[in-house]
Protein backbone atom coordinates (compact mmCIF):
# COMPACT_ATOMS: atom_id res chain seq x y z
CA UNK A 1 0.00 0.00 0.00
CA UNK A 2 1.27 3.65 -0.65
CA UNK A 3 0.11 6.70 0.94
CA UNK A 4 0.67 9.54 -1.49
CA UNK A 5 -0.22 13.49 -1.30
CA UNK A 6 -2.48 14.22 -4.17
CA UNK A 7 -4.87 16.62 -4.49
CA UNK A 8 -6.68 17.66 -8.31
CA UNK A 9 -5.46 21.56 -7.42
CA UNK A 10 -2.32 22.20 -10.08
CA UNK A 11 -1.40 25.20 -7.45
CA UNK A 12 -1.18 22.82 -4.81
CA UNK A 13 0.50 20.21 -6.56
CA UNK A 14 2.83 22.91 -7.70
CA UNK A 15 3.15 24.22 -3.65
CA UNK A 16 3.73 20.65 -3.03
CA UNK A 17 6.42 19.66 -5.44
CA UNK A 18 8.09 23.24 -4.56
CA UNK A 19 8.15 22.28 -0.78
CA UNK A 20 9.90 18.82 -1.74
CA UNK A 21 12.24 20.43 -3.54
CA UNK A 22 12.89 23.14 -0.55
CA UNK A 23 12.11 21.30 1.89
CA UNK A 24 12.85 17.14 1.39
CA UNK A 25 13.27 16.50 5.01
CA UNK A 26 10.08 18.03 6.65
CA UNK A 27 8.17 16.03 4.01
CA UNK A 28 9.60 13.09 4.63
CA UNK A 29 8.77 13.12 8.69
CA UNK A 30 5.63 14.47 8.14
CA UNK A 31 5.01 11.76 5.52
CA UNK A 32 6.77 9.16 7.78
CA UNK A 33 4.26 10.26 10.87
CA UNK A 34 1.46 10.38 8.20
CA UNK A 35 1.85 6.89 7.51
CA UNK A 36 2.18 5.87 11.17
CA UNK A 37 -1.04 7.35 12.24
CA UNK A 38 -2.93 5.16 9.26
CA UNK A 39 -1.15 2.30 10.31
CA UNK A 40 -2.63 2.43 13.90
CA UNK A 41 -6.07 3.28 11.80
CA UNK A 42 -5.65 0.28 10.33
CA UNK A 43 -4.70 -1.96 13.49
CA UNK A 44 -7.62 -0.41 15.65
CA UNK A 45 -10.37 -0.75 12.82
CA UNK A 46 -9.07 -4.38 12.39
CA UNK A 47 -8.99 -5.28 15.99
CA UNK A 48 -12.76 -3.98 16.41
CA UNK A 49 -13.86 -6.57 13.55
CA UNK A 50 -13.73 -3.50 11.00
CA UNK A 51 -13.30 -3.41 7.35
CA UNK A 52 -11.52 -0.57 5.37
CA UNK A 53 -15.27 0.32 4.25
CA UNK A 54 -16.63 0.39 7.76
CA UNK A 55 -18.56 -3.07 7.36
CA UNK A 56 -17.87 -5.56 9.84
CA UNK A 57 -16.01 -8.58 8.58
CA UNK A 58 -17.23 -11.60 7.48
CA UNK A 59 -17.62 -14.18 10.41
CA UNK A 60 -15.32 -17.78 10.71
CA UNK A 61 -15.60 -19.96 8.15
CA UNK A 62 -17.87 -23.08 9.63
CA UNK A 63 -17.40 -25.04 6.68
CA UNK A 64 -15.52 -28.70 7.95
CA UNK A 65 -11.64 -27.50 7.90
CA UNK A 66 -8.29 -29.86 8.67
CA UNK A 67 -5.97 -28.39 10.90
CA UNK A 68 -2.34 -29.27 11.94
CA UNK A 69 -3.09 -29.04 15.61
CA UNK A 70 0.66 -28.67 16.55
CA UNK A 71 2.37 -26.24 14.26
CA UNK A 72 5.47 -26.12 16.15
CA UNK A 73 5.97 -29.78 16.84
CA UNK A 74 8.33 -31.43 14.47
CA UNK A 75 5.64 -34.16 14.03
CA UNK A 76 2.60 -32.33 12.64
CA UNK A 77 -0.72 -33.88 14.07
CA UNK A 78 -3.74 -33.06 12.47
CA UNK A 79 -7.65 -33.48 13.65
CA UNK A 80 -10.64 -32.15 11.66
CA UNK A 81 -12.84 -29.75 12.91
CA UNK A 82 -16.64 -29.90 11.58
CA UNK A 83 -16.64 -26.18 12.66
CA UNK A 84 -14.55 -24.98 10.10
CA UNK A 85 -11.87 -22.38 11.38
CA UNK A 86 -14.01 -21.02 14.14
CA UNK A 87 -14.32 -24.02 15.99
CA UNK A 88 -10.27 -24.45 15.31
CA UNK A 89 -10.20 -20.80 16.76
CA UNK A 90 -11.60 -21.79 20.14
CA UNK A 91 -9.98 -25.22 20.22
CA UNK A 92 -6.59 -23.46 20.23
CA UNK A 93 -7.47 -21.01 23.03
CA UNK A 94 -8.55 -17.86 20.69
CA UNK A 95 -11.80 -15.91 20.99
CA UNK A 96 -14.11 -16.85 17.53
CA UNK A 97 -17.09 -14.42 17.90
CA UNK A 98 -15.54 -11.45 16.52
CA UNK A 99 -13.23 -11.39 13.59
CA UNK A 100 -9.93 -9.34 14.30
CA UNK A 101 -7.56 -11.52 11.96
CA UNK A 102 -5.74 -11.61 15.28
CA UNK A 103 -4.48 -15.24 16.14
CA UNK A 104 -0.77 -14.74 17.27
CA UNK A 105 -0.23 -11.11 16.61
CA UNK A 106 2.22 -11.79 14.49
CA UNK A 107 0.37 -10.47 11.16
CA UNK A 108 -0.42 -6.67 12.29
CA UNK A 109 2.42 -6.16 14.42
CA UNK A 110 4.87 -6.61 11.26
CA UNK A 111 3.12 -3.85 9.60
CA UNK A 112 6.11 -0.71 8.95
CA UNK A 113 7.11 1.78 6.78
CA UNK A 114 9.28 3.63 4.72
CA UNK A 115 9.34 7.03 3.74
CA UNK A 116 10.76 9.42 1.46
CA UNK A 117 10.01 12.96 0.23
CA UNK A 118 7.46 12.05 -1.97
CA UNK A 119 5.60 8.92 -0.87
CA UNK A 120 5.30 6.71 2.39
CA UNK A 121 5.39 2.82 2.01
CA UNK A 122 3.50 0.72 4.41
CA UNK A 123 4.11 -2.73 4.29
CA UNK A 124 4.75 -6.00 5.99
CA UNK A 125 8.63 -6.77 6.30
CA UNK A 126 8.28 -10.50 6.49
CA UNK A 127 7.32 -12.65 3.50
CA UNK A 128 5.68 -15.02 5.75
CA UNK A 129 3.70 -12.01 7.06
CA UNK A 130 2.97 -10.32 4.14
CA UNK A 131 1.94 -14.04 2.36
CA UNK A 132 -0.40 -14.07 5.40
CA UNK A 133 -1.65 -10.84 4.86
CA UNK A 134 -2.92 -11.14 1.35
CA UNK A 135 -4.77 -14.51 2.20
CA UNK A 136 -6.88 -11.76 4.90
CA UNK A 137 -6.86 -9.16 2.33
CA UNK A 138 -8.54 -11.25 -0.46
CA UNK A 139 -11.94 -11.90 2.18
CA UNK A 140 -11.64 -9.20 4.77
CA UNK A 141 -10.33 -6.02 2.93
CA UNK A 142 -8.71 -4.68 6.48
CA UNK A 143 -5.28 -3.29 4.18
CA UNK A 144 -6.56 -0.06 2.39
CA UNK A 145 -7.45 3.74 3.18
CA UNK A 146 -11.19 3.81 4.17
CA UNK A 147 -13.31 6.60 2.49
CA UNK A 148 -14.11 7.92 5.54
CA UNK A 149 -10.17 7.91 6.75
CA UNK A 150 -9.23 9.93 4.23
CA UNK A 151 -9.61 13.31 5.34
CA UNK A 152 -8.06 12.72 9.14
CA UNK A 153 -5.08 11.45 7.09
CA UNK A 154 -4.79 14.81 4.91
CA UNK A 155 -5.68 16.70 8.37
CA UNK A 156 -2.55 14.45 9.71
CA UNK A 157 -0.37 15.51 7.11
CA UNK A 158 -1.05 18.93 6.90
CA UNK A 159 -0.03 19.44 10.82
CA UNK A 160 2.94 17.70 10.86
CA UNK A 161 3.78 19.52 7.48
CA UNK A 162 2.74 23.14 9.29
CA UNK A 163 4.60 21.86 13.19
CA UNK A 164 8.06 20.85 11.31
CA UNK A 165 7.95 23.62 9.11
CA UNK A 166 8.00 26.42 11.98
CA UNK A 167 10.94 24.73 13.90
Amino acid sequence: MKLTVQDNSLQVAKNFERQVREQPQIVKTALGRTAEFLMGIIKQRTSQGISADGNAFPPYSTKPYFFNITPRSATPTYKTFQGGYKEYRTFMGRQSNKVDLNFSGNMLSNITQKSSPTEAIIYFASKFENTKALGNQRKRKFFAIGQREQQPIMNVFMKEYNKLSKI
